[in-house]
């Protein structure tokens, strides 16, 4: 395949290449006019549309792109240190109102951060109304690393430096915010409960669980020399109100070291994540699994070049979680592959891109159709970046944006071909009323009565299941 050459965002290139198998398609959908950067997927909005960004170090763009490629950009962020922001280089979360709610280097060029700035949360439309919602200022965060919205309908996230924790730039801080944009501090981190948070994400007892990517107990310790003093990263849990556990501290002899994303958790309860570098530095990364009580179990060790350090999860419909690797395969060097694992450590390559593929840089993510889409990016001078899906046969299913509540409230559902839906039941039990606002969203009352599990949605062209279960909260 031929490299083409980079054209401007706004003149994206559609529907390269498609390879194809009895069990799987491979597509390429757009060709970004500037090379994607970092481990963030793209999300699914209210429309049924893909949202994310591209460029993550300086500038950069906000993306919507249709399921077949279409790109409009919504907002283009300037080249570096700027007021409104730059380099994107999280993951956008669709939030309950509707918009996208990210994180942005940039900001107010003020001492900690004189000259690029501590970094923004910013609100996007979707139809590309932009507004910048708070400052970090250093003592709540410096450089914003990872964004989730609550089940109280407040966000809560990490920056990777800041705070008043023993590190002379700070550690990294826990933040929680209000939807109006109000910061308020929750933990600073101290190298021996960690450095350089990656996110957080909500588990189903509503604590925040997340990583670090150094720090830790073994900070000091000759195993993580490789890291100086700041120890091979932990995983840790918080609750909203600010009651920080620390679950695990890696050791890079027993179970690798530096996860750079949050865990994901599984409809078990059980969360699972990956980190960069294997054990005993033999092997590229690793995926593992976590209690919310800290019991740690290596599920994976990668070994060798053809797969070669894993970055983040997503947990798919078949019950099993993908994954993409930056590196590895069997092309050289390796340019990077898609894999899938089961919870009990089952490997399969599902999809390696070999020599006229770039790095597969970031992580993949399931839409409600069953296919899967991420980006990866050629490397060299003239470096782009490009959108894929993978359909690997997998069914439709549908949603939420939050999937968690009491009954009486609304849950937000979405999916696909919703239009003409006659029935929506939260593990068995009838939804006291439902609305279809589009083809690939609607609401429904959660009805008494009923207790955590799936939602099942009955459309004139069948019977959509949800992919996770509804918690019903007290």
């Amino acid at each position: 395949m031929s490299y083409w050459k980079m054209v401007c965002l706004g003149c994206a290139l559609f529907v390269v290449l498609a390879i194809s198998s009895s069990a799987q398609t491979f597509t390429t959908l757009a060709q970004f006019g500037l090379q994607y950067i970092g481990f963030s997927s793209f999300i699914q909005g209210r429309d049924g549309n893909l949202y994310g960004t591209a460029g993550a170090y300086s500038g950069g763009s906000l993306l919507k792109i249709t399921p077949t490629g279409t790109i409009t950009v919504l907002h283009n962020f300037c080249s570096q240190g700027c007021r409104d922001g730059s380099g994107p280089g999280a993951s956008l979360v669709l939030g309950t109102d509707g918009n996208f709610y990210g994180l942005a280097g940039g900001g107010i060029t003020t001492s900690p951060c004189a000259y690029y700035g501590c970094g923004i949360v910013y609100r996007i439309t979707p139809a590309g109304v932009y507004t910048v919602l708070h400052y970090f200022n250093g003592s709540d965060g410096n450089v914003p690393s990872g964004l989730v919205e609550g089940t109280d309908k407040n966000f809560y996230g990490t920056a990777t430096f800041g705070g008043s924790g023993s590190c002379s730039i700070g550690c990294g801080t826990i933040f929680k915010m209000t939807a109006g944009g109000v910061v308020t501090p929750m933990h600073s981190f101290n190298e021996s409960d960690g450095f350089l948070p990656t996110g957080v994400v909500q588990g189903a007892d509503g604590d925040l669980y997340g990583t670090t990517r150094w720090g830790g107990q073994y900070a000091l310790n000759i195993a993580c020399e490789e890291f100086g003093a700041y120890g091979c990263g932990t995983v840790f849990k918080i609750t909203t109100g600010g009651a920080f556990t620390l679950l695990h501290s890696f050791d890079v002899r027993a179970d690798g070291a530096e996860p750079y994303v949050p865990v994901v958790q599984a409809n078990d309860g059980t969360f699972y994540g990956t980190t960069f570098v294997g054990r005993g530095w033999y092997s590229n990364g690793t995926v593992f699994s976590i209690t919310s009580t800290g019991a740690f179990t290596t599920v994976y060790n990668f070994m060798g070049i053809a797969t070669y350090q894993t970055v983040g999860l997503f947990p798919a419909s078949d019950g099993n979680l993908y994954g993409t690797t930056p590196e590895g395969g069997s092309c050289g060097d390796g340019e990077g592959l898609i894999y899938s694992i089961s919870q009990n450590g089952i490997f399969t390559s599902v999809y390696e891109g070999g020599c006229e593929f770039g790095s597969y840089a970031g992580g993949v993510f399931q839409a409600t159709s069953g296919k899967f889409y991420g980006v990866y990016s050629f490397e060299g001078q003239n470096g782009v970046g490009e959108l894929y899906s993978l359909d690997m046969g997998l069914d439709p299913f549908v949603t939420f944006v939050l999937p968690v509540g009491r009954p009486g409230q609304t849950a937000q559902i979405l999916g696909q071909g919703l239009t003409g839906t006659t029935s929506v039941t939260f593990n068995g039990v009838a939804a006291t009323e439902f609305s279809v606002v589009s083809d690939t969203y609607l609401t429904a009352v959660v009805p008494s009565g009923l207790s955590t599990g799936p939602v099942v949605v009955t459309t004139p062209s069948g019977v959509l299941k949800s992919n996770k279960n509804f918690r019903i909260s007290q």
